[in-house]
């Protein structure tokens, strides 16, 4: 037994050796000697991610090995340990030339792609294997790299040779199995080793003893892209391929559309959705729907533009607001805000997930993952950036977490961003800035706005954050002091979490991120940007889990916030009246709109909340899980929300098809 796993340790080590040359052929290629000399306090995190990922390959290929050393060692027969050599040699020999060849074509993809392997990886298949061979052969290096592969195949295949050529193993075997007993103390040394390798693959395979696995945010270990890349390996980044393709959505036909939103025609949807307005002619429906969708922004400013900050907050309950009381400090001076500025409480998020959240804001795709499909490679007429950029601002994306999250660093750029700042740049714009798990704390992300904000620009800036400290694990900064809560506060019938320090992590999370957001906008309004920036600041979602909406009212399952500050010149007093409109997420960019926008289109999802010459009864709010209005409106609501659903996916899948 012990022989045996020794010789898989042996042939772990040969994979390690593979990965380990094939990360110095990367490094040769494609990253500056100059970069790494200039991030060296980088490399320690580096080798050591690099290292988990190149060990969960090697314990997942060493998991079928070990099972059967394991059943074969129960036999205690005197060929096990023969038939076991054999399998070894056929097997890391296959594993080992796979290991290599994937390697090798990550770095062609690379080269070719900016990126390791991902969804369009599987594009080339598509083509058909004789158009596959053909495009490789006339477009790679194949004679050079084939005879670069044979012989590192051969070395493979001579090491594998040389492990397994221990010509004493069968001496050994049946002196082992000719009545010798083994001693108490070897048995004792055995079991230990056995846990120690059986704890050694688990956790390899896992990638991690910490409360999250290995995962993609893993990859970031700066800010620098070229040495991001560094980390994973080819196996992990096919993995992920596979991952995202299997996750991939459909894009449905016209006609299962038309059944499941309960229309006859498309023009039926257009005649609701646009109370007539607009028709298909000449069956250019795409045409129809552009006109339905889009909407047209003049050169009608007569004020100069402001910078533009959308902040959307990890989990801000908007229902948690009813809570403040006098012995139970939950606002933390945001009161003053709220009636300063607008404050919209009829308003839910249009998704109830953080990506969903996200892609719903960038892209306003109807399917879901879009940032893990092959599609994140086009920019997409629907994009947020667009049209600001159009404008003449700058995009950015800021968030404490690591960008790598859900693809966010590599979708982003397509979609016209100009720059995704994360939370490695937080580190080392702000040393002194702290993290936990999931990012750097909040406050320090709303210091890193504020200066970005207060930085002298030549264009305007538009600036979407992501907040993440309110989110599980809830894990705070170690000098946190929040006034406690009265024990009587964690007993109302409004929460249905009746665990205590669950229910107080939750509570923590939204008081932390209160006081946090209170003492930025104290900060931001003492400051010159105040006079020419609009805050935008919702939920993502509403909290999770602690709610008991069997005895709130059903208006607060999925509600969150939204809170709006106007700089001075653009306010009016009339805009004060219309905040109890209802509204959602989809409502944002159509009331940013006539602030930002000239000579330009976007993606018209929503209405202008500060619209005074619109009544309050048309505004509704839709939520993919609810839809809310006055009474009167509700089913008017429910079908236009219907139509404008089913024309946007009959109109993505029609742009899709176009782009093919």
């Amino acid at each position: 037994m012990y022989k045996n796993l020794t010789y898989l340790l042996k042939h772990s080590a040969v994979i390690l050796v593979i990965l380990f040359f094939v990360r110095i052929c990367f490094a040769i290629a494609f990253v500056p000697m100059g970069l790494i000399g200039s991030n060296l306090t980088v490399l320690p995190r580096l080798l050591f991610n690099v290292l988990r990922f190149d060990m969960q390959v090697v314990c997942y290929v060493l998991l079928l090995p070990t099972v059967l050393t394991f059943v074969f060692a129960t036999l205690r027969k005197p060929w096990t340990d023969r038939v076991l050599s054999r399998f070894r040699k056929v097997y890391y020999a296959i594993v080992n030339i796979l290991i290599l060849a994937l390697s090798g074509i990550d770095l062609g993809f690379f080269s070719n792609f900016n990126s390791h392997i991902n969804l369009t990886f599987f594009d080339f298949f598509n083509e058909g294997p004789l158009s596959l061979i053909q495009a490789i052969w006339e477009e790679y290096h194949c004679v050079y790299e084939g005879l670069a592969f044979l012989l590192l195949s051969l070395l493979i295949l001579y090491v594998i040779r040389r492990i397994e050529s221990d010509k004493v193993l069968a001496r050994q075997t049946n002196c082992a199995l000719g009545g010798r007993k083994t001693s108490r103390c070897q048995l004792i040394k055995l079991s230990v080793i056995i846990l120690l390798y059986i704890a050694f693959v688990v956790i390899g395979m896992r990638g991690s003893v910490w409360r999250f696995p290995l995962q993609i945010e893993d990859t970031f270990v700066s800010n620098q892209k070229l040495l991001n890349d560094l980390v994973p390996n080819a196996i992990y980044m096919l993995k992920k391929a596979c991952k995202e393709k299997a996750k991939a959505f459909k894009v449905e036909s016209t006609d299962d559309l038309l059944a499941q939103y309960k229309f006859k025609s498309l023009q039926e949807a257009l005649d609701v959705y646009t109370d007539g307005q607009i028709k298909i002619a000449k069956n250019d429906t795409l045409t129809a729907l552009q006109r339905a969708l889009f909407a047209e922004v003049g050169d009608s400013l007569k004020q100069p533009q402001p910078n533009v900050v959308i902040i959307y907050s990890e989990s801000w309950s908007n229902y948690l607001f009813n809570l403040q009381q006098k012995d139970a400090e939950m606002n933390f001076g945001l009161d003053r805000h709220f009636k300063e500025d607008l404050l919209f409480r009829n308003f839910q998020s249009v998704q109830n997930g953080t990506i969903n959240s996200l892609e719903n804001l960038f892209v306003s795709t109807p399917f879901p993952h879009f940032f893990t499909s092959s599609y994140r490679f086009n920019t997409l007429p629907t994009s947020i950036a667009l049209p600001f950029k159009a404008s003449n601002y700058t995009t950015m994306f800021m968030s404490g977490m690591d960008a790598a999250w859900e693809n966010c660093a590599e979708a982003l750029p397509h979609q016209q961003f100009d720059a995704v700042y994360d939370k490695f740049f937080l580190l080392k714009d702000y040393p002194h800035a702290t993290y936990n798990s999931i990012g750097v704390y909040d406050e320090y992300l709303f210091q890193a706005l504020l200066d970005k904000l207060n930085k002298p620009s030549k264009k305007r800036q538009m600036i979407t954050v992501m907040t993440t400290t309110n989110h599980p694990p809830f894990e705070f900064p170690k000098d946190l002091k929040l006034p406690p809560l009265p024990d009587s506060f964690y007993g109302k019938k409004c929460f249905a979490e009746r665990n205590r320090k669950v229910l107080d992590k939750y509570l923590t999370g939204f008081r932390y991120y209160n006081k946090a957001l209170n003492d930025f906008l104290n900060r931001f309004k003492a400051s010159a940007a105040a006079k020419n920036t609009i805050l935008v600041i919702t939920g993502d979602h509403n909290v999770r889990v602690i709610l008991n909406h069997d005895v709130i009212d059903k208006r607060y399952e999925h509600s969150v916030p939204l809170y709006v500050y106007l700089p001075p010149y653009l306010r009016k007093e009339a805009y004060s009246k219309l905040t109890n409109r209802w509204g959602s997420h989809d409502d944002i960019l159509a009331t940013l709109a006539p602030f930002a926008f000239r000579n330009t289109k976007y993606f018209k999802m929503g209405k202008n909340l500060l619209d005074t010459s619109v009544s309050d009864s048309t505004y509704y709010s839709a939520n993919v899980d609810q839809i809310e209005a006055i009474p009167s409106y509700q089913k008017k609501a429910e079908r236009l929300t219907a139509a404008r659903n089913l024309l946007r996916q009959v109109y993505f899948g029609l742009y899709w098809r176009t782009q093919q």
